[in-house]
């Protein structure tokens, strides 16, 4: 599968544009992105394979997860 942080979120996995993963089939978006150091307590949106999806989808082999934070301002 494949994680592809966007905007704010690359500099916590080292400017990376994507992060192809293995072995994490069945695990929810939350550990996964927890285990690769993406925070997600700011307020993002996951976006799996184009669907908006919460941090409890369980991830299945060939997904693409964009992980989006969410940003305000005034």
């Amino acid at each position: 599968m494949t994680f592809l942080p966007i905007g704010l979120l690359r500099s916590f996995a080292k400017g990376a544009e994507r992060l192809v993963l293995e072995g994490k089939e069945g695990q929810s978006v939350e550990v996964v992105c927890k285990e690769i150091g993406l925070p997600i307590d700011l307020g993002v949106l996951f976006l799996v394979n184009g669907v908006p999806r919460s941090k409890d989808y369980l991830l299945q082999p060939h997904d693409e997860v964009k992980v989006i934070a969410l940003v305000g301002g005034g």
